[in-house]
């Protein structure tokens, strides 16, 4: 099982998780208060929008022009960084725009 999850971590999935947890450390890191639990948190949460959000951030960059050299895989790491650096930040704004619908359908009802 150990030698599946070493194998897992070395692949391509792998470093893009690992580099989303290590933007999740870096944005906790950065914060005036830092409690063990925010921490926890902000690195499940790197790594979550890593898998995820990954190839939105890598099409974004694209999208505004950077030239980026690399394949897919070799920039998967880069990608993963910068979405687990965004990833608490972008899920606040998802939580808060589907608490704002949330609360526009209850009034119309």
């Amino acid at each position: 099982l150990s030698g599946a999850v070493l194998t897992w971590l070395a692949g391509e999935t792998g470093r893009a998780v690992i580099a989303g947890a290590a933007g999740g450390l870096y944005r906790w890191l950065m914060q005036e208060r830092r409690r063990l639990r925010d921490g926890i948190v902000a690195v499940a949460a790197g790594a979550l929008a890593a898998q995820f959000l990954g190839p939105v951030v890598l099409a974004g960059l694209r999208l505004v022009g950077l030239k980026l050299q690399g394949t897919e895989a070799e920039l998967a790491p880069t990608a993963g960084f910068l979405a687990g650096l965004a990833g608490m930040s972008i899920a606040k704004m998802l939580v808060a725009l589907m608490e704002t619908q949330a609360a526009r359908l209850g009034k119309s009802k």
